[in-house]
C-alpha cells in the first residue's frame, strides 16, 4: 500500500519537518503549485516586494540563527533578481536553500516566457544546483541539498523546479505517511563525519609543530575571521590565558571584547593603526577562519612577509590560495580549540606587547566615534542585533561600536552589497521577535531596497533604521577626494527624498536626531516598540580613516584627511 503526494506537497512537508516556520518569497506563474501547497501548511509566507529583498530576508534568519533558511522565487526575472542575495550568501558562507520555479520541461530551451537557464547561470554562486527532471528525484535531492547547505563551510544550494514537475505525484509507503518518520529515516543526521584515529593523529601532529613555532616566536599574533566566531568564548579564553594579541577581520568583530587589551581591533583597509602595525611587526601569524582577502591583507606580497604563517580553516581551498603557509590544518576550529587550551606554551613576547602599547598611542579620533558611543549608551536592555548596509557608515560602525558578541553583529562582507541592511534586518527581527534590531544605513544604500519598508511595516517588527545621511555616495567621494583630485563624478545626490514624508507614506515612525543636542529624545525613540527610521545628518567631508589605499601594504595607511 502506498500514499500519493505531489512534489510540491512533499517539499512543504519536508521544510516543516526541519523546523522552518516562515519563508520569504515573491510568487509568479511557474512556482504557483508550490505556493498552493504552502497555503495549506503551517508555514507563514513573508511577501517581499522584490526578490533580492526576499533573499536577504532569508539571510537574516540564517545569519542570526545559524540555521538553513529557505526562499521561494519564480522563474526568469525572479531568478535574476535573487542572484545578488545568493552571491552575497555564497561569499559569506550563509546557508540558504533556494527554490525557483521553471517553465515546464517540454518548454525548456525554447525561449519560453520568463525562461532562463537557471542551473547554468547560478552554478558559480552556489555550492550546488539541482534541476528536478522527474518526480522521485525530489526525495533524495531535498535531503542532500539541506545537508549540503549546513555542513562544513556553509553556503547556498539551489533547486530549480519545472512547473509540471511540481504537480506530479510520488508514492510513499502508507505506514510512513505523515512524512515525519519517512523523512527522518531518509536523513543523514550526522553533518560531520565521526573522527577516526587518522584524523586525531593529524591534529596531534599539527599541535606538535604549532607548539614549536609558538615557543620560538617573539611576536605571535592571532588573525581571526568570521569562520571562528561560533567559538568566540573559548577564543577569548585562549587569548586571555596565553596573552597573545589578536586582530580580527570585519566578519570577526565581536569575537573579542572591545576593551580587552589583547584585542587590537579590525585589520585591513579601514583597520586600526595598532592592528595594521602589528601585522607588519609579527614573526608568527596564526590565522583562523579567514580567507586572506584583499580588503584584509592589502598588498599580499607585503603582507606579514617577515612572519611564519599558521592557517586553520574548514575549507581546504582557502589554505595557500592567497598566502603561502608554514603550517596548516583543514579543520573546523571547534575540533581543534580544546586541544590548544590543554597545551602549555612558553611565550616570550613582552617586548612585542610593549611595542603594541606604543602603537596604541597613535590617535584615531573621529567625530563619528562619539556619536556611535552615545547611541550605544542608550540602547534598551535585552537581546539586540546591529546590522549595516555597505559604505562609510558600515566602516564607522565596525571601527567604533562596542559589539556584545560576534553573533549580534551582521553585515555584508565579501560582496559588500548595498541594499543588504533593511531586508536582512527584517529577517533577523522575524527570527527574534523579542529582540531589538538596529540597522545602520546610508542615504545611498537605503534607496537600493527601499521597497522593503512595506514588508517591515506589514510585519510591524522592532527594527530601528539609523540613516547616516551625507547626501553622497560617501566612500566613492572619499576616493575621489584622495586619488582623483576631488573631481566628483556620480558621487553626489542632487535630489533627495524627504525621508520624514517617505516614512509617513509607509506608516513608519520618523525621528531626526541632532547628535549635538544629546541623547534624551533618542532614548525615547529607541524604547518605542515597532519600526522607525532615525535620520542623522553628517558632513560629506567626514571620511573613514585610517585608510589603506588599494595596492598598498597595511602599514601604508592614510591617517586623516578632512575635506570640507
Amino acid at each position: 500500500m502506498s500514499e500519493h503526494i505531489t512534489v510540491s506537497q512533499y517539499i512543504i512537508r519536508f521544510l516543516e519537518s526541519k523546523g522552518i516556520t516562515w519563508i520569504p518569497g515573491v510568487p509568479g506563474g511557474t512556482i504557483l503549485p508550490l505556493y498552493e501547497s504552502l497555503a495549506q501548511s503551517s508555514i507563514e509566507h513573508v511577501l517581499a516586494r522584490h526578490e533580492q529583498g526576499a533573499g536577504f530576508i532569508a539571510q537574516g534568519r540564517a545569519r542570526s540563527t545559524g540555521e538553513v533558511s529557505a526562499v521561494f522565487v519564480s522563474s526568469g526575472p525572479g531568478v535574476a533578481n535573487l542572484m545578488t542575495a545568493v552571491a552575497d550568501a555564497q561569499r559569506d558562507s550563509v546557508p540558504l536553500l533556494v527554490f525557483s520555479g521553471q517553465v515546464p520541461l517540454a518548454l525548456m530551451g525554447t525561449d519560453a516566457f520568463q525562461e532562463l537557464p537557471t542551473a547554468k547561470i547560478v552554478s558559480s554562486i552556489v555550492k550546488r544546483v539541482y534541476l528536478i527532471q522527474e518526480p522521485n528525484q525530489i526525495i533524495e535531492t531535498l535531503e542532500d541539498a539541506y545537508q549540503l547547505c549546513g555542513e562544513r563551510k556553509m553556503g547556498p544550494v539551489w533547486i530549480d523546479l519545472p512547473k509540471d514537475i511540481q504537480t506530479k505525484t510520488i508514492s510513499l509507503p502508507k505506514e510512513t505517511f505523515g512524512l515525519d518518520s519517512y523523512i527522518k529515516s531518509n536523513s543523514n543526521i550526522d553533518l560531520l563525519p565521526i573522527e577516526n584515529d587518522k584524523s586525531f593523529e593529524s591534529i596531534h601532529i599539527f599541535l606538535k609543530e604549532f607548539k614549536i613555532l609558538l615557543d620560538e616566536s617573539k611576536f605571535p599574533l592571532l588573525y581571526i575571521g568570521g569562520g571562528a566566531k561560533k567559538e568566540y568564548l573559548r577564543l577569548r579564553e585562549f587569548v586571555s590565558r596565553f596573552q597573545i594579541p589578536a586582530v580580527t577581520t570585519l566578519m570577526g568583530l565581536g569575537i573579542f571584547e572591545k576593551e580587552d587589551p589583547m584585542n587590537l581591533g579590525m585589520m585591513g583597509m579601514h583597520g586600526t593603526v595598532v592592528a595594521n602595525e602589528a601585522l607588519g611587526g609579527c614573526d608568527l601569524l596564526i590565522a583562523i577562519g579567514v580567507r586572506f582577502d584583499d580588503r584584509a591583507t592589502g598588498d599580499i606580497q607585503k603582507f606579514c612577509n617577515q612572519a611564519k604563517v599558521i592557517h586553520i580553516d574548514i575549507d581546504a581551498r582557502e589554505i595557500g590560495k592567497n598566502k603561502a603557509v608554514t603550517l596548516s590544518l583543514q579543520k573546523d576550529i571547534t575540533e581543534v580549540l580544546h586541544f590548544l587550551l590543554e597545551e602549555e606554551f612558553s611565550i616570550e613576547n613582552k617586548d612585542s606587547l610593549l611595542q603594541i602599547e606604543t602603537w596604541k598611542q597613535i590617535r584615531e579620533d573621529h567625530p563619528m566615534k562619539s556619536i556611535l558611543l552615545d547611541f550605544a549608551s542608550v540602547l534598551p536592555g535585552g537581546e539586540h542585533f546591529v546590522l549595516t548596509d555597505v559604505g562609510q557608515h558600515q566602516m564607522w560602525v565596525a571601527q567604533y561600536f562596542p559589539f556584545l558578541s560576534p553573533m549580534s553583529w551582521i553585515t555584508s562582507g565579501g560582496q559588500g552589497t548595498m541594499g543588504f541592511g533593511l531586508p536582512t534586518a527584517i529577517g533577523v527581527a522575524l527570527s527574534h521577535k523579542d529582540a531589538q534590531v538596529f540597522c545602520f544605513t546610508g542615504d545611498g544604500s537605503i534607496m537600493m531596497n527601499l521597497q522593503e519598508l512595506s514588508t517591515l511595516k506589514e510585519q510591524n517588527l522592532n527594527v530601528k533604521i539609523i540613516l547616516i545621511n551625507n547626501e553622497h555616495l560617501g566612500l566613492v567621494k572619499q576616493q575621489q577626494d584622495l586619488f582623483y583630485g576631488s573631481l566628483y563624478s556620480g558621487s553626489k545626490f542632487h535630489f533627495h527624498p524627504d525621508f520624514s514624508l517617505l516614512c509617513q507614506s509607509f506608516g513608519i515612525g520618523y525621528f531626526e536626531w541632532d547628535w549635538n543636542l544629546g541623547v534624551n529624545d533618542l532614548e525615547k525613540v529607541l524604547e518605542t516598540k515597532g519600526p522607525a527610521l532615525i535620520e542623522v545628518r553628517v558632513p560629506s567631508g567626514w571620511g573613514v580613516y585610517p585608510f589603506v589605499p588599494g595596492g598598498k601594504s597595511n602599514q601604508e595607511y592614510i591617517l586623516e584627511k578632512i575635506v570640507t
